[in-house]
């Protein structure tokens, strides 16, 4: 059965409401305070904006899609982010939920990666090495190591 316009609508708006996991404002502070934060996001500019203000913690960069005109895991998403921010693939780990998109795009750049496995889901072995946290709670410790 096809989605009715509604439901694809409905599912559009919910976005942009719904709220961070609840270790996550608290971690990307921590990290805010050592290191520059950006998303790197298949969201498109407008999409973004709503979660950003739930997030509650400034970013210094926030390279979308749109803004690339690319997709996750397209590296050409990624290269745009790194000319944007002015920094090397090597200056940068990726931390993301996505292993399909996110580890993929890693393993195919050469980028460290921290997969944040919340769902306790089996990873892409072709796809590592790549970190697996379950939540955000240990990133800190792991970034300072």
């Amino acid at each position: 059965m096809a989605a009715s316009a509604d439901d694809v609508e409905r599912v559009a708006e919910s976005i942009k409401t719904m709220g961070p996991h609840p270790d996550t404002v608290e971690v990307l502070a921590r990290l805010k305070a050592r290191y520059r934060l950006a998303i790197f996001t298949n969201s498109d500019d407008d999409l973004i904006a709503h979660n950003l203000r739930l997030l509650k913690v400034p970013f210094d960069h926030v390279i979308t899609a749109e803004q690339a005109g690319a997709y996750k895991p397209d590296r050409r998403l990624f290269e745009h982010a790194w000319r944007v921010m002015g920094v090397e693939r090597n200056e940068t780990v990726h931390v993301a939920m996505g292993m399909e998109l996110d580890m993929q795009a890693c393993h195919a750049l050469g980028l460290r990666g921290v997969w944040i496995n919340r769902l306790g889901a089996t990873g892409v072995a072709a796809w590592k090495p790549y970190e697996e946290l379950a939540d955000l709670r240990a990133l800190p410790a792991m970034l300072d190591a």
